[in-house]
């Protein structure tokens, strides 16, 4: 029957064979991209020194959300303006960035430490005055995250580790005496203590990043984080906190293989099902220890759809980021290489929503 504007009725058009066929196969209502309640998609950007091109090209793309970088120094009024200047790009911060925390002097447990301490502390409140959900931490001050720069079988450049040429040709005691695990776990402690209660009175999560790469002692100082049972630590020295958790690098956990204790999807059963995946760090890599180098998403070892998967099945609302990812040619500031993994990653999420539900 049709309607006096030469429309048909739905319920007409349904009954046509064809028509009907077609409505069947429309794919189930999807959750937007960007309703809070979604995994994020993300990128890390400087929130005071990128260029207007820099933002309109992640409006273009369609990114809403960013891991924001401040300098050491910045003041409020600095991170509130660069929050504006995002927002006019259709950009909102995620994950708050600084280097504050990587001070020597907290990781080494040296003269000084609490006043760089107090400084990430105000950070940390900073982000909390503007309605930032989470800010970075890591504790590993004597890495090596490189051995070598090679061109993969791809033909693009990419970052390597190789341990043996690590231990044989470039490692080297970095400090005045070899640091144990439990030297660095006492330091580590102290800070999280001091920086905890400030960051649940602030609102503001801290979301822990694993050593990369997995290897428990470099350059004469233990690693904490190569481990399952190290996260697990973590946890408990902060009492179970809801403002603690992880920035889970899918990466690093990959570099580790099978000796991590448990593998990603293990981790994202156990901290994304309870909330504790703050941001992710989405990439590749060509193969577990002990030698590896960074691919992109359709090119490592592990099947990243299904890492997305897992993480739409525990509805986990997490930033997901590309992180450092390799070079492609004649990308001079990397858009081109960025701009393919978001459009990736956008597709592994909208996927894995349909099939999750």
């Amino acid at each position: 029957m049709r309607l006096t504007n030469g429309w048909f009725r739905r319920r007409d058009f349904l009954k046509l064979p064809l028509a009907g066929a077609a409505a069947r196969a429309l794919p189930a209502s999807r959750k937007d991209e960007h309703d809070p309640d979604n995994t994020k998609i993300a990128t890390q950007i400087s929130a005071t020194s990128a260029t207007d091109d820099d933002l309109l090209f992640l409006k273009q793309i369609g990114l809403r959300w960013v891991h924001a970088g401040f300098g050491r120094d910045a003041t409020f009024e600095v991170m509130k303006s660069g929050q504006e200047r995002l927002a006019r790009y259709g950009l909102k911060i995620h994950s708050g960035i600084t280097g504050l925390y990587s001070s020597l002097r907290i990781q080494l447990g040296q003269p000084g430490r609490d006043e760089d301490i107090e400084k990430f502390q105000t950070f940390i409140r900073n982000l909390g005055r503007l309605g930032v959900f989470s800010v970075k931490i890591d504790f590993h001050p004597a890495n090596t995250y490189t051995t070598n720069t090679i061109e993969t079988p791809r033909g693009y450049r990419a970052r390597e580790f190789n341990l043996d040429d690590f231990r044989n040709k470039l490692e080297k005691r970095r400090f005045e005496r070899e640091y144990s695990v439990e030297d660095i776990w006492t330091n580590y402690t102290y800070f999280i203590k001091a920086v905890l209660p400030v960051a649940e009175k602030a609102d503001v999560r801290l979301a822990l990043h694993p050593d990369d790469p997995p290897v428990a002692m470099m350059n004469g100082v233990g690693k904490m984080f190569v481990h399952y049972d190290g996260i697990k630590r973590a946890e408990q020295i902060a009492g179970g906190s809801k403002h603690f958790g992880l920035t889970f690098c899918i990466g690093t956990w990959s570099e580790g293989g099978d000796k991590m204790g448990q593998d990603v999807f293990g981790m994202i059963r156990d901290f994304g099902a309870r909330g504790k995946i703050f941001a992710v760090h989405f990439r590749n890599v060509s193969s577990p220890l002990p030698r590896f180098h960074e691919t992109f998403l359709d090119d490592g070892y592990l099947d990243m759809y299904a890492v997305m998967k897992a993480l739409r099945q525990v509805r986990c609302t997490a930033s997901l980021i590309p992180d450092h990812y390799p070079a492609l040619a004649g990308d001079t500031n990397r858009r081109i290489a960025e701009a393919y993994i978001i459009a990736y990653m956008r597709s592994l999420l909208r996927r894995a929503n349909e099939e999750v539900g």
